[in-house]
């Protein structure tokens, strides 16, 4: 039995989670340098954007995509219109389970109003073709590129001890709906 299938038996609790890459012309596309974070999950790192869903009584019952549309919103100060989701992640940290993420990628093609700046993001734009991976969460250079060659995909990362390396990880091209 691997490493994850291992993890995966005690039953974690998964935190839900959204992240979304917003598509700009000439192959670039908008990722955020994370100021302000939860449970210090990803402070300094250069990710998508989003976070938790229905984390707060008010937000009970909400979904992926009202999560993906709240999130932006919040974080960098735009309106989403047309979003298309594009992965399934899991993401374990044995050593920090409140870090356990069950989330949702998006790829994002239209919006309303500019990117902001705001007290938990400093959006950057970047070309797909060089990603600042080694700025980035440890699992983003196994399944980020995928999804940004339009690939949906499914995977889980498991963390080791330090809880920045990958040291075991399934990544599978998916099919949604």
């Amino acid at each position: 039995m691997g490493k994850i299938s291992s993890y995966m038996e005690t039953r974690p609790f998964l935190m839900p989670v959204v992240v979304g890459f917003l598509l700009l012309p000439d192959d670039k596309v908008l990722l955020g340098l994370r100021k302000s974070v939860s449970l210090g999950l990803g402070k300094n790192l250069i990710s998508g954007i989003g976070g938790k869903v229905g984390d707060q009584e008010n937000l009970k019952g909400e979904t992926c995509d009202d999560a993906l549309i709240r999130e932006f919103k919040e974080e960098i100060r735009i309106n989403l219109l047309q979003f298309r989701k594009m992965a399934e992640i899991t993401f374990l940290f044995p050593s920090k389970p409140k870090w356990n993420q069950s989330a949702v990628a998006y790829l994002i093609n239209d919006w309303e109003g500019d990117p902001k700046e705001t007290d938990s993001i400093k959006p950057q734009v970047f070309s797909q073709a060089s990603l600042p991976i080694d700025q980035m969460w440890d699992d983003n250079q196994y399944w980020v590129p995928l999804i940004l060659e339009n690939k949906q995909v499914r995977g889980t990362f498991l963390y080791g001890k330090g809880n920045s390396n990958v040291i075991a990880h399934e990544v599978e091209i998916a099919s949604f709906s």
